[in-house]
């Protein structure tokens, strides 16, 4: 082919040559602004994907004055900086490329759409709305006002508070989408813990030996189940001991098992189960079980076999069966603490505002919960944020 002069938006074959030597041929396309992702005139060269072509042609273009490697997630921060992007986007764009399962994926183009966006702008035009009437009543009297405009007022309070907190309902359910499912393996020494988590993580993560206590911190392992995500944390068996790193390990132990969302609760004997009373969430696993029959035994707890895989995919499954209950479908769930920082400081000063004995002091509060909505958007001294974020974020992002 030819080189063709470059159309915008319109893909174009084109041959990438330095004097006769022809080093490939690309695809060029050329967005001007303001239709491109960042919102200035872009220029996407898409070439093929081999190590040599793409070492020539940077170095081709790096030759150019002004011309550099992108920063990691500089392209969408200046979709930011361009108002292509609320600051809520950006962060689903940084879960999107960190995401792990299906779920993580789902989650983060919800929020990348608009969802959250939508819910919590909503939010903001009503607060916005509120603080009108309250002005009004400061500037106005009362003959030129609307009869019960503060019993009105008063209403669209509750009412926000109201969407903030449907909104907050989802808050732990979306950051352990984010951050994965918390699974905790609790048992007495010997029991079986370490050799589970190695089989279902398919990799040697935890030491496996006769000798009882040889866990004594927390091992982790990310592990996707059909799209669930899960932390499966392998602890450090439960009995009483001298060894003051031994006690320090069945302190996390039983501190992480409060957190879980699941507690596999490993036994060798069914009378054990009477030291694990106060433990939440729990299903009761027996493992070594390489000659068993049945899932369930007689006591009621679960049979398994780590050496021969016996019994694992159906607990598995219902370990998922038990996160299933808590995640409806449908329903929107924010992942980041800033989000819930600033959607519950908003509902603070909306409750203090039903205590205001003036409407100075109302309008004040409504001022306030309006400050903290609008940090969700960007509207903050945002770098120390921003940069929070890009650290994220791969380099052609």
């Amino acid at each position: 082919s030819t080189n063709m002069p470059i159309k915008p938006n319109v893909a174009t074959l084109n041959e990438i040559k330095i004097q006769k030597d022809l080093i490939d041929q690309s695809i060029t396309t050329f967005f001007k602004a303001p239709k491109s992702f960042t919102g200035e005139d872009m220029v996407e060269i898409t070439i093929h994907g081999s190590n040599a072509v793409i070492k020539k042609i940077q170095g081709i273009l790096s030759e150019n004055k002004g011309v550099r490697l992108a920063k990691p997630g500089e392209f969408t921060r200046r979709a930011f900086e361009n108002n292509k992007l609320d600051l809520t986007q950006v962060e689903a764009i940084a879960d999107i490329v960190n995401a792990e399962t299906e779920m993580q994926r789902k989650q983060a183009v919800s929020h990348l759409s608009g969802n959250f966006f939508k819910s919590s702008k909503e939010i903001f035009e009503k607060l916005k709305g509120t603080l009108a009437n309250l002005e009004a009543v400061i500037d106005f009297s009362e003959e030129d006002l609307p009869e019960n405009i503060m019993n009105e007022v008063k209403e669209q309070t509750e009412n926000i508070i109201r969407s903030i907190n449907e909104i907050l309902d989802g808050a732990s359910i979306g950051i352990s989408i984010r951050e994965g499912f918390l699974i905790t393996i609790l048992g007495k020494p010997n029991t079986g813990k370490s050799s589970f988590i190695n089989k279902v993580s398919d990799k040697d993560i935890s030491i496996v030996t006769s000798q009882p206590g040889t866990t004594r911190d927390l091992i982790e392992s990310f592990i996707d189940i059909n799209g669930y995500p899960f932390r499966f944390v392998d602890t450090a068996g439960i009995r009483e001991s001298s060894d003051l790193v031994e006690k320090i390990g069945v302190n996390k132990a039983l501190t992480t098992s409060k957190e879980a969302d699941v507690n596999l609760i490993f036994l060798n004997d069914y009378k054990d189960i009477n030291d694990f009373n106060n433990i939440n969430n729990p299903i009761f696993v027996k493992s070594k079980q390489d000659l068993s029959g049945d899932k369930f035994n007689d006591n009621g707890y679960y049979n398994i076999s780590s050496k021969s895989g016996f019994g694992i995919k159906d607990l598995l499954v219902l370990i998922q069966g038990k996160i299933n209950t808590k995640t409806p479908n449908e329903k929107l769930y924010i992942s980041r603490e800033r989000h819930i920082k600033c959607l519950i400081s908003a509902k603070m000063q909306l409750e203090k505002s039903k205590e205001d004995k003036t409407v100075d002091l109302f309008a004040e509060d409504i001022r306030l919960a309006i400050k903290y909505m609008s940090e969700l958007f960007g509207n903050v001294d945002i770098e120390d944020i921003l940069d929070i974020i890009f650290s994220d974020f791969c380099i052609g992002k």
